[in-house]
């Protein structure tokens, strides 16, 4: 009936082979995929640790630009710093000190923040000191802290939207085209 095995011995060996391979083949695959997959982290989980660090950085920047931004507003900067004993000429000094100043304090932030935007700043910070001594010369040395007020308002009104307004603008659409990547 059935044929008659002469040598045994074989295919015990061939049986023991194919579980050997089996075995170890599973087993090398699985110390494979774990190595690959399991050990070394992925590669959208390192630049989230990177962002983890950087994101409050650059919200730092961009909240102390804002500010920065705000304060040498000429409505801002022009009501908190006036004072009706001084001159026109001290004031302006004032002024343009107060600006420059804050604008030193904030200077490590350009690191978190675009080259165009950086530029928009400085821009702003240029223009309210050339602002100030443009309203310093119309209203003159000798006038009243008041009177160096009124001209600064009078220019600001004449020169429509100010390039810190501009720069303001741009750090709110820099900052939500970030939060969106």
């Amino acid at each position: 009936m059935y044929p008659t095995i002469d040598h045994p011995i074989i295919f015990h060996f061939l049986g023991g082979l194919l579980c050997f391979i089996c075995f170890f083949g599973g087993a090398f695959f699985l110390l494979w995929y774990y190595l690959k997959h399991v050990q070394k982290p992925p590669v959208q989980f390192a630049v989230r640790e990177d962002q983890k660090i950087i994101l409050p950085l650059r919200l730092q920047a961009y909240e102390r630009f804002v500010l920065f931004l705000e304060r040498i507003h000429p409505s801002n900067l022009a009501l908190r710093l006036n004072n009706p004993e001084l001159t026109s000429a001290q004031l302006q000094s004032l002024l343009v000190r107060t600006v420059r100043e804050e604008f030193e304090y904030n200077l490590s932030q350009q690191l978190y923040v675009s080259v165009h935007t950086w530029e928009l700043i400085k821009n702003a910070k240029e223009e309210m000191v050339a602002l100030i001594n443009q309203a310093s010369m119309k209203a003159g040395d000798e006038a009243m802290a008041s009177d160096l007020v009124k001209t600064i308002f009078e220019i600001m009104v004449e020169k429509g939207k100010l390039p810190s307004e501009l720069a303001l603008d741009e750090i709110k659409t820099e900052l939500q085209r970030n939060w969106q990547e």
